[in-house]
């Protein structure tokens, strides 16, 4: 529950930018800078937690609690530049309690609990959605947004160590590490999954963070982008559930491959102008953007030797939520939708060839750490 609170902002943030320009408080053409200092506070929150990972226990619920006073202070911001440093106060708080969650939470069964954070995220941004949308309609913009600190409030009570020391041993505290170097803290496959699962994400924001403008330079409307999220969003749910199981029947690289091809559908559906085939493409780009960061997180937190490793395999999905929007908008900038398809298929690939690195080394072909090893003290021999 705690790391899905954690990376709950994403899931909701089409509604509360909503809220922000309902009470006057940005303008929807700054829109990119809010969600941007947001992501940029959960990707150093991450790395914090990554790099100093012997943080005090109070730590995590002192972060909470600048979480939901970043959340009030969002409601009193005068200016775009104060909303700016809120949110990205926000941000850097909820990105330590979503690292150190995340990272628990796949000690035991790593792809199950990625799955099931993932499901709990998107049924809890629909929830949240629903209930903003009428409290919006009841109360207005200011009472909704107040509303939203409720999620800090309720990341307080369970990151308090009170709670933390009744769950079970499994869950409250990691395993002691074994004494390894840093070089060691996951085998060649593990670090392949990792990467891979930042450059997978990279190319879902790549392509999602462009969705809107796509939609609008086809003359797609605003109620048909609508009705897309809200079925992907339902379907991503159901594909999060139906991957939560530890045993893959799909081997990572053709899941690479497939999901891959459906993140490239809305751009050839905005290409066609055709609604319904813009819809779809939506629903198929949920699917495979779930369906291979649950399976890559998963099994690079399962290839780890170290809870450090199962936190950077957190930060990589803030990391590749900053990373994919300006290589997306870089892109875009140099060659219109045509760099935007090219720039997707570039990093798409890269990803697929992590995950044959990391099918070739489970074969036993080649032997990277060995190699790595031997290349460290001057002495690259055969293996």
């Amino acid at each position: 529950m705690l790391a899905s609170l954690g990376c709950l902002q994403p899931g909701i943030d089409p509604v509360f930018l909503t809220l922000l320009s309902a009470a006057d408080a940005v303008r929807p053409a700054d829109h990119g800078w809010i969600v941007g200092a947001t992501q940029s506070g959960m990707a150093i929150g991450s790395v914090v937690v990554w790099r100093f990972a012997r943080l005090a226990p109070l730590a995590y619920p002192l972060a909470a609690f600048c979480a939901f006073l970043a959340a009030l202070a969002t409601v009193q911001a005068q200016s775009l530049e104060a909303l700016l440093a809120i949110r990205a106060t926000y941000g850097l708080a909820m990105g330590i309690t979503y690292a150190r969650a995340m990272s628990v939470a796949a000690i035991s069964r790593p792809n199950g609990a990625y799955g099931a954070v993932f499901l709990l995220q998107l049924l809890l941004s629909t929830l949240t959605a629903l209930a903003l949308t009428e409290l919006l309609r009841q109360a207005g913009a200011r009472p909704a947004l107040a509303a939203l600190c409720f999620v800090p409030l309720l990341s307080i009570l369970l990151s308090m160590p009170r709670f933390a020391r009744s769950l079970p041993p499994r869950l409250s505290a990691a395993p002691p590490a074994p004494a390894r170097e840093p070089m060691q803290e996951a085998d060649a496959a593990g670090w392949a999954f990792a990467i891979a699962t930042l450059l997978f994400i990279s190319a879902t924001m790549m392509v999602w963070s462009f969705t809107g403008a796509l939609a609008i330079e086809a003359g797609i409307g605003e109620g048909t982008v609508g009705l897309a999220v809200a079925l992907g969003s339902i379907v991503g749910a159901v594909t999060a559930a139906a991957v939560m199981r530890e045993r893959t029947l799909i081997p990572p690289l053709a899941t690479g491959v497939l999901a891959g091809l459906s993140l490239l559908t809305p751009i050839a559906a905005a290409g066609s102008g055709d609604a319904t085939a813009f819809v779809i493409a939506i629903v198929l780009l949920n699917i495979g953007s779930t369906a291979i960061i649950i399976r890559c997180s998963g099994l690079a937190s399962a290839r780890s030797l170290t809870p450090r490793f199962r936190t950077f395999v957190t930060c990589t999905h803030s990391l590749g939520m900053i990373i994919g929007p300006v290589i997306g908008s870089l892109a875009s900038m140099a060659g219109g939708r045509g760099g935007l398809l090219l720039a997707a298929i570039l990093t798409i690939a890269a990803g697929c060839g992590a995950l044959l690195l990391s099918t070739l080394y489970r074969s036993g072909k080649p032997a990277f750490p060995a190699l790595f090893r031997n290349a460290q003290k001057g002495r690259l021999t055969n293996v």
